[in-house]
């Protein structure tokens, strides 16, 4: 076995005495090692940007951990919008959002920074399987009238958990949720780098009868010659692509592609940060079946949401 060793170090002021603190801050400096590549000394340093992103996430693990015990997470849902004209029934993705102590809302990028960082991403996907579930179905008339879809994000590290795919089916089941009702997002880059089991795990939810999107497609160097191994039903295209598409050939070449493959493997396809309406033209006019973006409608509560589709089912009924 080759041994290697990773080391932090930070000053103790036997004065203050407060030990407590140095052994945080050597910890985080070990920490940094590891990031930069292991088998290194690290002295803890307050502007080390590795450090203070690790100090970040460590103040916040334990208010994650908090907040998923005491149920005080929130749901939003943003509609995604059939283009071309195209009738369709209401489409939403699940976003997640947190508040601090203050009561002031957590950046998304930092919580997810601090629950991946400390593996907490499979009990955070849990329970927004289990919240989603138990919304939908207090709102049966949604459910089964207005034949909505609801999509899921799941991490990579949930896709390493051999656990949550029972999981997923025995709340589905105990529910008596229609399978249709709930998809999936999985991001490209998880995906490949947990092929076995992102594929085992696409073909059960599939023969369960939910949907399944591959998300960020098109960031990965490989994308198309992975895209064979997965039975999608959705491409969501990468960001990156649809915020210049207007501005940029190369963007604009990409999604063309990337529409054109989807069109030929019978695939739907999102374009995701659709955020005027000159973008919502332009990836129409490519063959794009979706958009999603603060043109299309921002995140707002998932219980608004379910009422006003209930009222809408009442008025189409009455």
């Amino acid at each position: 076995l080759q041994i290697t060793i990773s080391i932090g170090v930070a000053e103790f002021n036997r004065k203050s005495g407060d030990e407590g603190a140095s052994l945080t801050a050597a910890r985080m400096a070990c920490e940094a090692a590891k990031d930069h590549g292991r088998d290194r000394i690290e002295v803890y340093d307050e502007q080390n940007q590795s450090i203070i992103r690790r100090h970040d996430d460590m103040q916040l693990v334990a208010q994650i951990q908090q907040t998923l015990d005491s149920d005080g997470f929130a749901l939003m849902a943003q509609p995604i919008s059939a283009l071309g004209g195209k009738r369709d029934v209401p489409r939403y993705e699940i976003l997640l959002r947190m508040k601090d102590d203050a009561g002031s809302a957590v950046p998304s990028s930092a919580f997810f920074s601090a629950a991946e960082r400390y593996q907490l991403m499979p009990q955070v996907d849990r329970w927004v399987v289990s919240k989603t579930i138990a919304s939908l179905m207090s709102h049966p008339e949604v459910v089964h009238d207005a034949g909505a879809v609801f999509s899921v994000n799941l991490s990579g590290q949930s896709l390493s958990d051999d656990d949550i795919l029972e999981f997923i089916e025995d709340e589905i089941s105990a529910a008596g949720l229609p399978a249709a009702s709930l998809g999936f997002e999985v991001t490209e880059s998880a995906a490949v780098s947990n092929l076995a089991k992102a594929q085992q795990f696409i073909d059960a939810l599939h023969e369960h009868g939910c949907s399944i999107a591959l998300d960020d497609f098109g960031a990965g160097l490989s994308s198309f010659a992975y895209l064979k191994n997965f039975a999608v039903d959705i491409l969501k295209i990468d960001g990156g692509f649809i915020r210049d598409i207007n501005a940029n050939r190369i963007s604009e070449s990409m999604v063309a592609a990337i529409t054109q493959v989807a069109k030929v493997m019978e695939l739907e396809t999102v374009a995701e940060y659709v955020e005027n309406e000159k973008t919502r033209k332009l990836v129409a006019e490519l063959g794009v079946h979706y958009a999603q973006g603060h043109a299309i409608g921002k995140p707002i509560p998932l219980e608004e949401v379910l009422r006003e589709l209930g009222v809408q089912v009442k008025e189409s009924t009455a």
